[in-house]
Order: structure tokens, then C-alpha cells, then sequence
């Protein structure tokens, strides 16, 4: 297979996240991936390219000048969460399909993943018919089924219906951005015949919601993880005293974030623990992510706020450490973290979003929230593992990596995309 891969950045958050996997997991089965980027930090994952760097001096400029002058004609548009104009997707298809055609003639598939600031839809068109390739779009978040958004508001459905009166940007217009964007890419999709990857069922029926993707071919598998890494770590143990962490106490295992970010919700977390310290739980939480997002004053709770962890290696030393996993999303893609902790044998706590329902056996490898956003119900969950007793903790541990060896490892995903070309 020879794929090629457009994706706006390589490290930067989830999505980045896995686009390099996704790329990576390709490249150990032997297939031709190369990755076409914009802002290119990774200088230690092959076939990477700095787009920026085709460009000779007059198709720099003219590209800069052009995404000044599309950020200057929304000036005053400020909208809420992540938000596409395709008018800064200004980067042409020439230096891409120029050097795509040096490396190979005629390729198989145009893989798209967080394109938004990067290429167009047109342009995508114009790369994939240059080199006699089919389109996939990789729909992670609602970027590909919006007309803008990233994410929508939770009380927003207009991206089944074209959008259109966007709150995101504050409009009442039928007719807005967010509508001529969303036809614009449907009608684009439509005639290059693109197909759609879902890495969820909560993916999947985005899409089949969505008036951009809706009518589109639609396959569903996971992110693919690097498996051999994740699998490998000292002992528990060992591992806690290194991160001078307690050995004597339950530890949950959480993502910090601003709680001000609603999808991602850690505010729930927040307000789950403080109820769990006044029932006189006693647990420690391990957060890495964004520091100061623990609250403090707990008198039976215990925490340690690592930070950033970047790094599979880095990340299963964590994990490994812990006993236990909480995601508190009430809207998300994923979040990756549940398929991470589950090749690391550790059990997940999740609202039945994202990728959870799909990963999630309800008493065996993890436990799914219901319903979602309640606050009692998630401290209930965290309290039955925080005192359950240690033969039934060991075996959800062993179910959870028992599971993630089915379905995240390098050789499934390209089987998968494999039998997604072939139909």
C-alpha cells in the first residue's frame, strides 16, 4: 500500500497523537505512508515532511500573504472551542503532488486527518486525482462533519442539517460560514467519492448524522497503539517508589484540564473527588496533563500532579503505576488515554462516550458512567475501585490488556484499511 497523509501537525494534542500512530503502525507493516505536514516537530518519526519546506521564496510568500489576508477578512469573528476557515487552508497542491510523484507515480490512498488551516477540500481533490489515489477522511473529533466546528456546542445537531445560525461564532444567519463551508466540502467529498474512517462507533455515527459526510462509505476500527511499548515497565512497585509516589494506596490515574474546556468536563472530577474525600475515601490521584487543576484541601486524598508525559515509553510508566483509569469526557473522540490504559493493563472509568462503549465490557475491563455528566454516579465508580478487593482489581486488570491485544495492534489496522480500499 502506499499512503499519504495530510495532517496540519504532528504533535500538538490527541489528534496529532494519533495521526502519528496511525502512520507509524503503517510504516511496521511495510506499507509506503508518507506524511505531509504543516508544522513538522517530530524529527524522530520517518517520512515526515515539512510541507513549508516545498515552497520555493515566491510560493512562500504568496502562501503567507494569503493566510494574513484570510485571517484579516474574519477579523472580529471570535469563535468558542476550535474553528476551521478554509479560507486559511490556503497551502497548494503542486509542491505536495510534486514531491509525492518523486517518491512513486501513482499512489493508493490520500489519508486526511486534522487538515483544518492546512489544505482545502479542493485541494485534496486536486492531490488525490494528481496521483490516482482514493480520499479517506480519519474522523476523529466532528472537524470533517461540521461546517467549521471541531466540536459542537452539546446542544448544537445543525451539522445534520448543512449548519447554519453557528453559535460557536454567535450567528443567526441560515447562510453563515459554517453553512457555505459545510457544502462546499460535501460537495467536494461527494465527487472525489471520499470514503470515511472512524476510529469509534461515537465516530461513526457523527458521520452518518452529518449532511457533509452522510451517503459517504464508512468503516469503524481503532487507533492503532504501540503495543510492545506500552506492554513493557518495571514492576508496580518499583515503578511508584521512581515517581515517589505512595505503595500503600489505591491511585487513580486521571487527565487534567482546564475544566473551562466543557467537552473534556475535569470540573466533574473535581466535584466527584471532593464528594469521595468527604465520605473519607482514602485514594491518591496521579493527573498528568495541565498542572493546578487538583483541587486542594482534601483531607483523605492524596495527590501528585505530574504534568505534561509525552511519549508512549513515558506514558506506560504511569499508567503501570497506577491501578485504575478515569475519563470524565462527555463529549470526545476517544479520549486515546482509555485504549492506552487498557494495553497496560489497566482497568477504565468512562462516561459511555467516544470510544468507550466500544472498548468498555461493563464489570470486566472497566466500567461505563451512566448517565452521563452525573457527578454521584462517577464518584460511586471511582469509590467501588478505589476499595475492591485485590484478587477482583487484579483480574479487571489482566481482562483490560486482555482486550487492547485484539484490536490496537499495527497488523489490525492495516488489515483493516486493506479490506477499506478494496470495497
Amino acid at each position: 500500500m502506499k499512503i499519504l497523509h495530510l495532517s496540519k501537525m504532528d504533535t500538538g494534542g490527541g489528534a496529532a497523537d494519533g495521526f502519528v500512530r496511525v502512520h507509524q503502525a503503517l510504516l511496521a507493516q511495510g506499507a509506503e505512508s508518507v506524511a505531509y505536514v504543516l508544522k513538522h516537530k517530530r524529527r524522530d518519526v520517518p517520512a515526515m515532511v515539512d510541507s513549508r519546506r516545498l515552497l520555493g521564496p515566491f510560493r512562500h510568500l504568496a502562501w503567507g500573504f494569503g493566510r494574513i489576508f484570510a485571517k484579516l477578512r474574519r477579523f472580529g469573528v471570535k469563535p468558542v472551542g476550535v474553528y476551521d476557515f478554509d479560507a486559511e487552508a490556503n497551502f497548494p497542491a503542486a509542491p505536495i503532488v510534486r514531491d509525492a510523484r518523486a517518491r512513486a507515480p501513482k499512489w493508493d490512498l490520500v489519508l486526511v486527518h486534522w487538515s483544518g488551516g492546512f489544505v482545502r477540500p479542493e485541494t485534496v481533490r486536486e492531490i488525490a486525482e494528481a496521483l490516482g489515489a482514493r480520499v479517506a477522511l480519519w474522523q476523529v473529533d466532528m472537524a470533517h462533519a461540521t461546517g467549521g466546528c471541531h466540536y459542537p456546542s452539546p446542544e448544537c445537531t445543525r451539522y445534520s442539517v448543512g449548519c447554519g445560525r453557528c453559535p460557536l461564532i454567535s450567528s443567526c444567519d441560515d447562510h453563515d460560514i459554517s453553512a457555505s463551508q459545510a457544502s462546499k466540502r460535501r460537495m467536494a467529498w461527494e465527487a472525489v467519492g471520499a470514503m470515511v474512517l472512524a476510529p469509534s462507533s461515537w465516530s461513526a455515527d457523527n458521520a452518518r448524522r452529518s449532511q457533509v459526510l452522510r451517503g459517504l462509505k464508512l468503516h469503524t476500527f481503532p487507533i492503532p497503539l504501540d503495543l510492545a511499548v506500552l506492554n513493557t515497565g518495571l514492576d508496580q512497585t518499583d515503578q511508584r517508589v521512581r515517581l515517589g509516589l505512595p505503595v500503600d494506596r489505591r491511585i487513580v490515574l486521571v487527565r487534567a484540564l482546564s475544566p473551562s474546556i466543557p467537552y473534556k468536563s475535569f470540573g466533574l472530577f473535581q466535584a466527584a473527588l471532593a464528594r469521595l474525600d468527604e465520605q473519607g475515601v482514602r485514594l491518591h490521584v496521579l493527573a498528568i496533563g495541565e498542572k493546578g487543576h487538583i483541587i486542594g484541601r482534601l483531607r483523605n486524598i492524596t495527590y501528585t500532579d505530574l504534568g505534561p508525559v509525552k511519549g508512549d515509553a513515558a506514558l506506560a510508566e504511569v499508567y503501570r503505576a497506577s491501578d485504575f483509569f478515569v475519563s470524565c469526557s462527555i463529549q470526545d473522540a476517544g479520549p486515546m488515554m482509555i485504549g492506552e490504559a487498557m494495553a497496560c493493563g489497566r482497568p477504565s472509568i468512562a462516561y459511555p462516550i467516544g470510544i468507550a462503549p466500544d472498548l468498555v465490557e461493563q464489570g470486566r475491563n472497566g466500567t461505563l458512567v451512566e448517565p452521563v455528566g452525573d457527578v454521584v454516579a462517577l464518584a460511586a465508580a471511582i469509590r467501588t475501585y478505589a476499595e475492591m478487593p485485590e484478587d477482583e482489581l487484579a483480574a479487571r486488570q489482566r481482562a483490560a490488556a486482555d482486550s487492547a491485544g485484539r484490536i490496537f495492534s499495527a497488523g489490525y489496522f492495516a488489515e483493516q484499511v486493506q479490506a477499506a480500499l478494496r470495497r
